[in-house]
């Protein structure tokens, strides 16, 4: 029998590759986005000759921005605060935590940031899909507002053993991972991170919600890199 170890005497760190965070938007954020998703839909700004999608129906979202801004802010502040956790863990357990005091808590400061031309949303159809791609900027987020059942059953019941019918599929180096979306869901990652978007064969309607932060700043203090960065990814 193996004697359990005292939960103080060791630690799991990550140091390699990036960081992706899943937030929960239902609610105020979810309602927020489904009512104004008509004019959204009705919005003649073709968004198909900015972006890789094979998908008929690519709108510019303009949300109410100010309102749109606060209702992601605290997901943009939990995942800078995930890449800063991680920092100090690997710095506490390479370093004996010396490098600390140059880490940004991103709790500690007034987090701003830009939406460069975004947000944008796809009505993806039947047998439509992104192919593979990274976007501009420095975290980019993917939003499901609707994910109807029937792609859940269709990757349960269409025999194949890589179930992947409509999930977004994220790449880094030689690893991937194949996210099953929920309605609700959201995920940001790294800008450089590529990823791609299955086809499915079930006939309904698929709706995301892309947006890419350009510009981050701490205070004053603006982000010049993708996180995870110390003090030198600030000036």
């Amino acid at each position: 029998m193996v004697e359990d170890l005292d939960p103080e005497s060791y630690e799991c760190f990550i140091p390699f590759g990036p960081l992706v965070y899943k937030g929960d938007i239902r609610g105020e954020f979810l309602n927020f986005l489904l009512e104004h998703l008509d004019s959204v839909r009705s919005n003649t700004t073709d968004m198909r000759s900015y972006l890789v999608g094979n998908i008929k129906e690519q709108k510019s979202a303009e949300f109410p921005i100010r309102r749109f801004c606060d209702l992601v802010r605290p997901h943009v502040v939990n995942y800078l605060k995930g890449t800063y956790d991680r920092e100090i863990a690997t710095d506490r357990c390479c370093k004996e935590g010396k490098q600390a005091d140059k880490f940004l808590d991103p709790t500690e400061h007034k987090i701003n940031f830009n939406l460069g031309d975004g947000p944008w949303v796809n009505f993806a159809a039947m047998n439509e899909f992104n192919p593979m791609h990274n976007h501009n900027g420095i975290i980019s987020a993917v939003a499901f507002l609707d994910i109807p059942e029937e792609l859940e059953k269709e990757r349960d019941t269409n025999g194949f053993e890589f179930k992947a019918a409509g999930c977004l599929d994220i790449v880094h180096d030689n690893q991937h991972a194949v996210i099953h979306p929920k309605t609700g869901n959201m995920y940001l990652f790294p800008s450089y991170m590529w990823h791609m978007v299955y086809p499915y064969h079930s006939d309904v309607e698929r709706i995301s919600m892309s947006f890419n932060v350009t510009e981050v700043r701490f205070d004053r203090m603006q982000m010049s890199g993708p996180p995870p960065g110390g003090l030198a990814n600030y000036h």
